[in-house]
C-alpha cells in the first residue's frame, strides 16, 4: 500500500437531526488526530466515530447493532482485524458471545449501525488483503442513508481498486468522493488521491487539474505542500 493510501482521510456528516454542534466538534477533534490511527484506509476510523455522534436513531435493532458494535470497536482499533471480523477469542458479555463486524453487517443491514459495521468491515478486510470480500462490505456500507458513511464507502472501494492497480478506476471514485465530501473540510485529501492515482495511470492532464485545485483551494492544508510535489514530478510550477 502507498503512503498516500494509508493516509486516506475524509467522510462527509450529513446535515443532522440533532446535535449538530456535536458533529462538528468531532470533525475538528479528528482532523488533528487522524496521523495517529491505524488502518489502511483512515477515514474508515473518522467515520465509525463520526457515527456516535451523528446518529439520534433509537430504533431498537440500530441500538441492539449499536451495542454489538461497543463490544468489537476495540478490536478494530487496535488493528486486530480478524477478531474483529469474526468475535472469536473475544471475551464474551455475561453469556452472550461478542458478534464479528461481518455477522452484525449481515444481521444489521439497513440500520446505521449495520452500515457501520459493514465500513468497518470493509476496511479490516483491506488490511488483511482480502479486497473482494472488502469491495462488497464497501458496497454494502454506500446504501447508507448518512453521507459520511457513504463518502467512506467510496474510499474504501478507491483503495480496492488501487491495492490491485487499478488506478484509473481508483481515481474515478477517489474524485467522485471528494465532489460528495464538500464543505467537510476533508475534501483536500479525497482530490488530492484522485491525482495521485491519474498520475500513476498516465492521465498527466488530469492529475495536475486535481493538484493545482488542491494547491489552489486548499493552499493552507497540509496536504498542499504534497500536491506542490506531485506538480514537480509532473514538470509543472504553480505560485
Amino acid at each position: 500500500m502507498s503512503t498516500e493510501q494509508q493516509e486516506t482521510v475524509l467522510g462527509k456528516p450529513t446535515e443532522p437531526r440533532a446535535g449538530g454542534a456535536g458533529v462538528e466538534s468531532f470533525v475538528e477533534q479528528a482532523r488533528t488526530q487522524w496521523k495517529a490511527i491505524v488502518g489502511v484506509v483512515v477515514v474508515i476510523t473518522f467515520a465509525v466515530g463520526a457515527y456516535w455522534w451523528y446518529t439520534n436513531d433509537k430504533a431498537e435493532r440500530n441500538q441492539e447493532a449499536s451495542t454489538q458494535l461497543s463490544r468489537v470497536r476495540m478490536a478494530f482499533d487496535m488493528g486486530d482485524f480478524s477478531k474483529a471480523l469474526t468475535g472469536d477469542s473475544l471475551p464474551p458479555v455475561g453469556a452472550d458471545k461478542v458478534k464479528g463486524l461481518l455477522e452484525i453487517s449481515e444481521e444489521y443491514a439497513g440500520t446505521d449501525a449495520g452500515s457501520v459495521a459493514s465500513l468497518m468491515a470493509g476496511n479490516a478486510l483491506l488490511n488483511l488483503g482480502r479486497f473482494t470480500e472488502a469491495q462488497s462490505q464497501f458496497e454494502r456500507a454506500q446504501s447508507s442513508d448518512a453521507q459520511i458513511i457513504e463518502v467512506g464507502a467510496l474510499q474504501g472501494l478507491a483503495s480496492c481498486k488501487e491495492a490491485s492497480k487499478d488506478f484509473a478506476g481508483a481515481a474515478a471514485l477517489y474524485e467522485q468522493a471528494g465532489t460528495q465530501a464538500a464543505k467537510s473540510g476533508l475534501e483536500d485529501r479525497c482530490y488530492y488521491n484522485a491525482a495521485l492515482c491519474f498520475e500513476k495511470a498516465g492521465n498527466k492532464p488530469k492529475a495536475i487539474e486535481l493538484y493545482t485545485l488542491v494547491v489552489k483551494k486548499f493552499e493552507m492544508s497540509e496536504i498542499a505542500a504534497s500536491a506542490r510535489g506531485g506538480l514537480a514530478r509532473l514538470g509543472m510550477a504553480i505560485d
